[in-house]
Order: structure tokens, then sequence, then C-alpha cells
């Protein structure tokens, strides 16, 4: 734990330095609510920060479709969730404002790994699903964290070689032992990146709203090429927490997995959306 126990101090100012560069591509004028049509690609701005999420339609087995993001959720749009950065720029609502938040971090949970452009990690399912209210509340539209047949679904069409795992995955075989900068390799068949490993994402097995329970889908950069597939899993282990000092133990942290992430989708039911087509050659960051 020693190389992780940085002072909250330092790791503010890093995500402060960081809060100003989007989630994936940076945003456009909002236009009036709409639905996206069939098929269609939509970038969805996040109102009061720099962030914005590219959303890719999966078919469902109905005829109907659901998004996914194109890339892990990273820190640059986390740390405005987490340290409240919109509200200190006052450009946050007081619906947003009222989503409970998770306690600050008391350690540097990137673990030193890279913080723009890297993926948000280390966070528990219930501050993974706050985080998708939030995003909710900010939007206007429902986000959620998918389920792990919706996750299924989504590899089951992302059809990403199992002989070439290495082209599209941060595996134990090329990660360094580290997470890496989302989208640097390649796209699957959905235009999806790091689907397989990186970090594991988090998806619902069932529970109450009380209590949600999940298991992470998809493997992480700790996770061997050869284990990576459409039923990859890992369900919450107790051990994931262990060295946290604290007592009681963090609700919204873990100090031992940073293999853990989060992806978010949303469907066509839920309500209105702010979207615009998205420009297929703007390269994000």
């Amino acid at each position: 734990m020693s190389r992780f126990a940085t002072c909250l101090g330092c790791a503010l100012s890093t995500v402060i330095s960081a809060s100003s560069l989007g989630q994936g591509t940076a945003p456009s004028e909002q236009g009036p609510p709409s639905s996206p049509t069939p098929g269609q690609v939509w970038v969805q701005d996040i109102p009061g920060t720099a962030c914005s999420l590219t959303m890719r339609p999966v078919a469902l087995p109905d005829g109907g479709e659901m998004w996914v993001m194109e890339r892990e959720v990273t820190w640059n749009l986390f740390d405005v969730f987490i340290f409240r950065l919109d509200e200190k720029s006052k450009k946050s609502t007081p619906e947003s404002d009222a989503v409970t938040r998770p306690t600050k971090p008391y350690i540097a949970v990137d673990r030193g790994f890279g913080h723009n452009g890297y993926p948000a990690l280390s966070m528990s399912l219930k501050n993974a699903l706050q985080f998708a209210e939030w995003v909710s509340t900010k939007t206007g539209r429902t986000f959620r964290i998918p389920t792990v047949d919706q996750w299924k679904l989504i590899c089951a069409q992302a059809s990403i070689p199992s002989d070439q795992i290495d082209d599209y995955a941060w595996c134990s075989d090329n990660s360094g032992e580290k997470t890496h900068p989302v989208g640097k390799k390649k796209a699957d068949a959905l235009g999806l990146h790091d689907l397989y490993g990186n970090v594991g994402e988090w998806c619902l097995t069932g529970g109450t709203p009380e209590k949600p329970e999940g298991v992470l889908m998809g493997g992480g950069y700790e996770s061997p090429a050869v284990e990576l597939n459409c039923e990859s899993n890992q369900p919450y282990d107790i051990m994931w927490n262990d060295s946290d000092p604290q007592f009681p133990k963090s609700i919204w942290w873990f100090a031992d997995a940073a293999y853990v992430g989060i992806r978010l989708v949303c469907f066509e039911d839920d309500g209105q959306m702010t979207s615009k087509e998205k420009d297929e050659n703007h390269d994000e960051e």
C-alpha cells in the first residue's frame, strides 16, 4: 500500500488539472431533445463539464436498440463527479447537486497508472450506480449500469476474435501490470474499445434497489488473454478492500482492486436525449 498512500491534497491537485479535459469528444452546442434514428451513433454532452460520451447502437432481440459507451468511463468525467467540480465552477443544477456522491478517496485511486484519458477505477458498485444517476440527472437521459445479459449481448455483437485478443485488449500478456489510456487498442465490430481487458466493467446480477448485486465482466489488465471471452466474469470479493485501514471500511472505494471500472448504457425508451450525429472521422482524445 505504500506507493498508493498519496495524500488527498496531491491527488486533488492532479484531478483539478485534468478536470477541464473531456471524457471523449469535445462538447458541441446542445440541440433540441430528440431520439436518435436506428443505428445512429450519437454524442451526449454532459452539461456543466467539458466532457461528452460517444454512444454506439446495439441491436436487441426484440428489434429495439440500446446504446453503449464507445469507451470505458475515464477520470476526466469521474473526477467532476467525485470532487463536485461542477458545483465549484457554479455549473451544476439543484437536481445534480442532490445526487449522493462518494466520499473523496484517501489514496490516489489511479494507482499512479495515469489520469488524463485513463479509465476510472476502484469504485464500488454503489459508487458506479450513483455515477450513473448523476449522469442521468445532468443529461435528462437515463444512463444505466448494464445487466450481465445486456453486456453479453454487447459482447456477442462486438465479435472480438479469440485468436487476436492482443490487438483488442490490455491484458496480462501486454499491459505491463497497469491500465492504459482508453481507445488505444483496435475497435471491435461495434466500434467499441477495451470491451475486454484494461478494467473489468461492473454489471448487475440482481439484488434489490437497496442492496444491488453485481460482477465484473470482460476481465482487466491482470487477466490472461486465454481467459477473455463473453463469459469472463469476476464476482465481488471482500478481499478487494482487505487493506483499507478505515473502520468501517469504505462503501465507495476498493483499496485492493485496481481492475474495477465501468461503462454505461441507455435505451431508446428511457426518455428524451440530447443527441447529434457523430463525425465518424473525429478522433477522440
